[in-house]
């Protein structure tokens, strides 16, 4: 188990230092002339020098041999060594405010985590309530009114709902519309991703569960005469949890990229605002880290599961 462990976490590592070379390069191509972006084309020369030598634009890329100035650089002194340094020590600097990763962290992170954490376990916890239910009533008129509904709402576009969500709550109660003062406000973005992401989970847990509902030892718990819901909730959903889990760790990434649009939408000065603000001014420093603490975010789920496998599956350790 220890060294099934020590492999994933491995593996999980080397994705990560993937992620933040590959983040720089990316940025390097992409970014353009970023001291002429913040301070206009007129600019003179002395300003843009002050301005990259402040945030150490003028240093070398990947190595001080290759610079013009290399007698009096480190080898520590590169982009590449300082975009890995700040992202993960929260210090990069935004180009706009001035203000480091972390001072943006500890001002913005709470809404989005107010956000993110009620959408992941309230669409999970119902998802799979649902599910549940509609295959216990497999082949009814329950079953076919929920698959209907589920595949009704799959076929709405997320913006639909913000849209529309938007509209009724102007209407019932207008200061709820719009930012989160009060705290309460949090309610409407949250209901709309966990409605808007229901009939996808529910149709998939409920594919999983009436496969396993055929295996042999359900057919064996039916013939010695233990109750449906005692089979379904104590024995079918621990043997569903492999595609499960792979099914929740997939939602991750779609879930930061709603609250993209669910926080800009929502007047939610969370990082997902943070980020769209940031793309459009080209700060750098903060998509960079954005970038690379969303793919830790991913990944740290993705080892998370490989665990669980193991847990739920011994076959899975032993290979």
């Amino acid at each position: 188990m220890l060294s099934y462990i020590a492999k994933r976490f491995g593996f999980a590592l080397l994705a990560l230092a993937s992620v933040m070379v590959l983040t720089f390069l990316l940025f390097q191509v992409s970014s353009g002339d970023i001291a002429g972006a913040y301070l206009g084309p007129k600019a003179s020369p002395e300003s843009r020098a002050a301005f990259e030598e402040k945030y150490h634009l003028d240093w070398p890329l990947i190595n001080p041999i290759w610079h013009k100035n290399k007698e009096n650089l480190k080898f520590y002194q590169t982009q590449l060594f300082l975009h890995i340094y700040n992202t993960v020590t929260f210090k990069g600097k935004s180009f706009a405010t001035g203000q480091t990763l972390w001072e943006i962290v500890r001002e913005r992170g709470a809404a989005s985590l107010a956000l993110s954490v009620p959408i992941l376990a309230l669409g999970w916890f119902s998802a799979m309530i649902v599910s549940c239910f509609v295959a216990y009533y497999r082949g009814t008129w329950i079953d076919h009114i929920g698959v209907f509904i589920c595949v009704l709402g799959m076929c709405i576009p997320y913006l639909a709902y913000m849209i529309f969500g938007q509209m009724f709550m102007f209407w019932l109660c207008p200061t709820a519309a719009w930012g989160i003062d009060p705290i309460s406000n949090i309610y409407l973005p949250v209901a709309i991703a966990v409605l808007a992401g229901l009939g996808s989970s529910v149709r998939f847990y409920r594919t999983v569960i009436l496969n396993e509902i055929n295996q042999d030892y359900v057919r064996t718990a039916r013939a010695k005469g233990v109750p449906l819901p005692g089979i379904l909730f104590k024995h079918v959903l621990k043997n569903c949890m492999l595609p499960i889990l792979t099914n929740l760790v997939m939602v991750v990434p779609f879930l930061i990229l709603g609250n993209l649009l669910l926080e800009n939408f929502f007047g939610i000065h969370g990082l997902g605002d943070l980020m769209i603000n940031s793309i459009s001014t080209r700060d750098i420093p903060i998509i960079s880290a954005l970038t690379f603490w969303t793919a830790l975010l991913y990944i740290s789920a993705l080892f998370v599961t490989d665990v669980l496998y193991a847990v739920f599956d011994p076959r899975i350790r032993l290979r």
